[in-house]
């Protein structure tokens, strides 16, 4: 049930800062009022919350655009806007909410707009005259409306980051490789595969969070992240499907990944647990046996499909690389010249980590 509620906030906090990127019709107005100096209290809510703390207001029912808004905003009190932000349902708002509901802002505007939130449940947005400072409340979460320049800022130093995560990943992916091809692979060089993945998809989560709020700005950081990315989850499911024991979905234990705390993050033993190992500590010795799935991805013009016979007939990756030409055209699909392929594949790779090394 907490989950739910808490899935429900973010989702609901994604809204608001959706429509409130640069770009958008609410921006528009919110920026109009910063530069003009002007203060403003903006509740996005349903006609019949609204009313539970609206007292006198004019009752408009027209059309948002941001003249409006802006023109509205001279007048002191709050301004109602329906949840799908099309029209201006009240203006010259005066806002009465409960004062039982706790608030640690000392501001008149603050302190309502962060008290109707937290009655209503729905997003309310403060905006301060003297300052400039715009904040969005919704439900319980407070949030601070950043300008683009810092934004922008924080996501290309995220991106810095990532990338020396890259870096990371592609020489352990190598790594991986060249162990998994000569059949030594041990529990820690899994969970250090892992760990990295997981960490990036976390980074990835706070670039993205960035990118709404960036609205239409996001354009040429988002291309970056694409690259940055490439290829990072197919390689976490596939390593899953070549070492997991049992016939859980990828997906699930890779959610069972995020949920893990930083320090169990790194805890190998923890890792292993989740692939469906046991945890003890004598384990951490054994050689795990890689199914192959990601190592044959790697040999050009090899369908998913023909992948999925070769690891089902033969169960493992060394039994596969020991497998001669004409036991391998045993396998449905795999005629004399793919059989080739794979072995000649197989081989390039080897000698291309063996020069990486």
């Amino acid at each position: 049930m907490a989950d739910e509620i808490a899935t429900e906030r973010d989702e609901r906090l994604l809204k608001i800062l959706e429509a409130t990127a640069p770009g958008t019709l609410l921006r528009q107005a919110i920026n109009s009022m910063v530069d003009l100096g002007k203060g403003g209290l903006l509740v996005i809510a349903d006609e019949e919350k609204a009313k539970q703390v609206v007292h006198n207001c004019f009752e408009l029912y027209t059309e948002l655009t941001p003249p409006k808004l802006v023109e509205l905003s001279k007048m002191d009190r709050a301004i109602v806007m329906d949840e799908s932000l099309s029209k201006i349902l009240f203006a010259n708002a005066y806002l009465v909410p409960d004062p039982t509901i706790p608030s640690e802002e000392t501001g008149t505007r603050h302190l309502t707009a962060q008290k109707v939130a937290r009655q209503l449940g729905v997003s309310v947005i403060a905006i301060s005259a003297s300052r400039g400072r715009v904040t969005i409340y919704c439900g319980d979460y407070k949030h601070m409306l950043m300008d683009t320049v810092t934004l922008t800022a924080r996501a290309n130093q995220a991106l810095r980051i990532l990338e020396q995560y890259r870096l990371t990943f592609d020489d352990l992916s190598r790594e991986l490789t060249a162990i998994e091809l000569e059949g030594r692979v041990l529990p820690y060089h899994i969970a250090n595969f892992i760990q990295t993945i997981v960490q990036m998809l976390a980074i990835q989560e706070d670039i993205e969070r960035f990118f709404i709020e960036l609205g239409e700005e996001k354009e040429l950081l988002e291309l970056q992240l694409d690259w940055l990315m490439l290829d990072v989850m197919d390689e976490l499911q596939m390593v899953i499907r070549d070492v997991q024991l049992g016939k859980r979905a990828p997906e699930k234990i890779i959610e069972d990944f995020k949920n893990l705390s930083p320090e169990d993050l790194l805890s190998t033993e923890k890792i292993i647990e989740i692939l469906g190992y046991e945890g003890r500590e004598e384990s951490l010795d054994e050689i795990i046996d890689s199914r192959g799935y990601r190592v044959l991805s790697q040999i050009p013009r090899i369908p998913v499909v023909v992948i999925e016979r070769l690891v089902k007939s033969f169960g493992t990756l060394s039994k596969i690389t020991a497998a001669t030409e004409e036991v391998l055209m045993e396998v449905k699909g795999i005629a004399r010249v793919r059989a080739r392929a794979i072995r000649l594949g197989l081989q390039r790779l080897k000698r291309s980590l063996m020069l990486w090394d």
